[in-house]
């Protein structure tokens, strides 16, 4: 089967990254086979209860679609391919249908979407542009036109709904839910699996990896940070063990968890201690010696072949997780604001 995923266009490379981790998390082989405006395709051998599972999990994609054709991004040779299309191996007598076209970067006739929905018809089905039972996909870039079958719409309400300000206990700089969605999906991390969040706050990142059905521990060294993420686990039908507690000093066995998600505190609430304010030389020092106190623990904790997924203020994090012998995966950078960019490390414990 080939795959065509729709990808989002708020990040460089997160979307792609996102998608090939949700594959490995199912253990899907996979071969990939283009990636360029914004669109990823693979060959991949999977069930549609799997292709559920995925397009329930992601979230920097916008649509799932099988590729029934491809041609240049002419009119001719497209409409070609819808003609020359095997439909019978899609519809079912009483099947209604409406054809998309989906454009990157290019510009085509806009009678393209009529004419190839008449060549359908001509095969005898009928035309239903509000509640169609299949969903054809002229989905065209620069070098390229798939013909293609949508599958899935990933479902982005969710995540509207799921904004931070909307929660019960709220703290300003939180990650927000689609990007904290795609952080968990990175980490591989499977349903009922043990999933750890050292530096929790408000629960961001620990709902996500809930709503995936992961089992969930989060630590936070600041009771209200704590006490604030068991309320807003529950009101999404969510509970995990939550931990008030110091990153650098777990109370978690070696070896007991199966992946690691957490963004590295940097601002001035970070020298919080359950025994007060830290005294140090320097606001950047004390970090420096809390992220290399908070990697010893996670890679203590951390299962083998376990992923952590680490963001952080700082790029020093790449070479700094290589010394607590960590085999960095894969590095993402992202803009906050003009003067602040945030780094993620997914890490393998060796």
């Amino acid at each position: 089967m080939r795959l065509a995923f729709e990808l989002s266009g708020e990040h460089e490379t997160l979307p792609k990254a996102e998608v090939l981790a949700c594959l490995d998390a199912l253990s899907v082989a996979y071969e990939e086979r283009m990636s360029s405006n914004g669109i990823l395709v693979i060959d991949a051998q999977l069930s549609p209860e799997v292709l559920d599972t995925i397009s329930k999990r992601l979230g920097m994609t916008h649509c799932v679609y099988e590729v029934k054709g491809m041609s240049k991004p002419e009119e001719r040779e497209i409409l070609a391919v819808v003609k020359n299309v095997d439909r019978d191996d899609i519809m079912e007598q009483g099947h209604t249908f409406a054809v998309r076209v989906k454009k990157k970067q290019i510009f085509l006739d806009r009678g393209l979407e009529r004419k190839a929905g008449e060549i359908i018809k001509r095969k005898g089905y009928k035309v239903n542009l509000r509640n169609p039972s299949k969903t054809f996909v002229l989905l065209l870039t620069k070098q390229t036109c798939f013909f293609c079958l949508l599958l899935h719409s990933v479902d982005k309400k969710q995540f509207e709904e799921r904004k931070p300000h909307l929660r019960p206990f709220f703290s300003p700089g939180v990650i927000m839910p689609k990007f904290a969605r795609a952080l968990v999906n990175l980490s591989r991390i499977k349903e009922k699996e043990l999933f750890l969040d050292p530096f929790c706050g408000t629960g961001g990142i620990l709902i996500e990896a809930g709503m995936i059905g992961a089992t969930l521990v989060g630590i936070d060294v600041q009771e209200k940070m704590v006490r604030g993420a068991e309320e807003n686990l529950g009101i999404y039908g969510l509970n995990g063990d939550l931990i008030v507690g110091d990153a650098s000093k777990m109370a978690l066995r070696d070896n007991s968890v199966d992946a690691v998600v957490t963004d590295m505190p940097y601002g001035r609430s970070s020298l919080i201690s359950g025994s007060g304010y830290f005294i140090a030389e320097s606001h950047s020092l004390f970090l420096e010696r809390l992220y290399q106190n908070a990697l010893n623990e996670i890679h203590r904790v951390l299962k083998n072949k376990g992923k952590a997924v680490i963001v952080s203020n700082s790029p020093s994090l790449y070479s700094l997780s290589r010394e607590h012998n960590f085999h960095a995966l894969e590095n993402h950078k992202y803009r906050v604001h003009k003067s602040l960019n945030r780094y993620i490390a997914v890490l393998e414990k060796r």
